[in-house]
């Protein structure tokens, strides 16, 4: 018995998708209890008004990238992947030096925005322009965070998932390090946001660094830094936009999620329930981290399979992978439900009226650890189109309902809009994708039948 155990997990060892997943999911774990320490050492900290003000910068960013419609990270890594794949250097150099190219674009205007009306929008949608001047200071990450993006891209486009797991990893730990040190020594929403910032600024250079060394063992595939440089001065981004584009207004449809909800409950509320419901979200977002290494693995594991016509294989993975995906997410979030309570004694008795908006979201986690896997499929897929209009339909849908719910319930009703909004998109996205995908999977055994 014991010896056909070993055989079977020296079969599934030898899959490199598999290999690759246990690391990131190795590290995720570390990651994960470093941040939920971070996490409660801010939120005590800070109290719930402070906290309120923090997230709220936060959700004037999240509001302001809304109006990015370059797409770079899904639409790099889908086409960095590729270009590796090929062994193609010089396709790998034009990519990157767009995505500096835009991301600097990005940043200058977004800059400006900021600087301009922050404060004035902040009066305006919360009666306090100090989160509009805190957030002037916040938008200094979009000059540096693209560095150490792009070699995060970069990693995982080679696959060295090692290397990425310990720079992401290292870098999220120094940054919670900073939060914590700020708030033991009273620097409230303030210094929480300057720690962010020079957490961004550290992680650039440290990123920079580990490129070098990446590219001396891979000359002929990575450009040198002066290359990439060049690239972003002559290069036009017109043979790249287009596709970002639309994986863009993908992405930001999604983030208005969370973001119209937690938006309208701080205007409706006040910052200490949109504080709850932004506490809400943050605390889904640790168990979701354990799901955090296949989604990763599989945004280059999906586009390999595709670019090499292999759609039966893409399609049995992508089946086995969610006939556990689907009981581990109930099995999860149904605990976390059941003991979210507990949170009570840890975060402290101020924040008793979040664990309502804690057990609704947990709705909201099981649907999108569900509905996350499709998100590379579609990507995969280019079926993009037909994707936004689900998801604008969802949006619509769920426009009005939602106003209710938090016109009532505020927090509470927020949180039951944002499952309300995932479950038509989610459902909507799995009623087009998977009976593509088995189309496909079709086509090339009537192929290969044929030939």
């Amino acid at each position: 018995m014991l010896q056909r155990l070993r055989t079977i997990l020296q079969n599934i060892l030898r899959s490199k998708f598999v290999r690759d997943t246990l690391t990131l999911q190795a590290g995720t774990l570390v990651l994960t209890a470093v941040n939920a320490l971070s996490f409660v050492v801010i939120v005590r900290g800070l109290g719930p008004e402070q906290y309120g003000v923090y997230q709220l910068v936060i959700t004037m960013h999240g509001l302001l990238m809304t109006l990015n419609l370059t797409g770079l990270g899904p639409s790099t890594i889908t086409r960095l992947a590729e270009a590796v794949g090929a062994g193609d250097g010089t396709r790998a150099r034009d990519l990157m030096a767009f995505f500096l190219q835009a991301s600097l674009a990005v940043a200058v205007l977004a800059g400006l925005v900021a600087w301009a009306f922050g404060p004035a929008f902040a009066a305006a949608s919360y009666d306090n322009a100090t989160i509009g001047e805190l957030y002037r200071v916040y938008v200094l990450i979009l000059f540096f965070d693209p560095i150490y993006r792009l070699v995060l891209l970069t990693l995982q486009s080679l696959r060295a998932m090692r290397a990425f797991t310990i720079l992401e990893n290292g870098m999220l730990l120094l940054e919670a390090l900073l939060k914590i040190g700020v708030i033991l020594l009273g620097g409230g929403a303030r210094g929480v946001v300057l720690a962010h910032v020079a957490a961004v600024i550290l992680r650039a250079a440290v990123a920079v660094i580990l490129y070098r060394a990446q590219r001396r063992a891979r000359p002929a595939l990575l450009p040198t830094i002066p290359a990439v440089l060049r690239g972003m001065l002559r290069n036009s981004p017109r043979p790249y936009w287009q596709f970002g584009f639309w994986l863009a207004l993908d992405k930001n449809i999604s983030s208005l999620y969370t973001l119209l909800p937690v938006q309208i409950v701080a205007m409706v509320a006040g910052e200490a329930a949109a504080g709850f419901l932004r506490l809400g979200l943050n605390a889904l977002s640790y168990p979701n981290m354990l799901f955090k290494g296949i989604l990763t693995n599989l945004e280059t594991r999906l586009p390999a399979d595709a670019g090499q016509g292999n759609y039966i294989r893409l399609a049995d993975n992508f089946r086995r992978l969610n006939r556990w995906l689907i009981p581990a997410s109930a099995a999860l979030y149904g605990g976390v439900a059941l003991f979210a309570p507990l949170a009570v004694p840890v975060l402290g008795e101020e924040y008793a009226p979040a664990i309502g908006v804690i057990r609704a979201l947990c709705v909201y986690g099981l649907i999108t650890g569900i509905g996350g896997s499709f998100g590379p499929l579609y990507r995969t897929l280019r079926m993009l189109g037909a994707i936004l209009g689900t998801k604008i339909a969802a949006l619509a849908l769920a426009a009005l309902p939602g106003l209710w719910l938090i016109t009532t319930q505020a927090a509470l009703g927020g949180a039951w809009t944002i499952n309300l909004v995932y479950a038509l998109s989610v459902g909507l996205t799995m009623a087009l994708v998977w009976p593509r995908l088995r189309r496909l999977a079709q086509e090339q055994r009537e192929r290969d039948a044929a030939g």
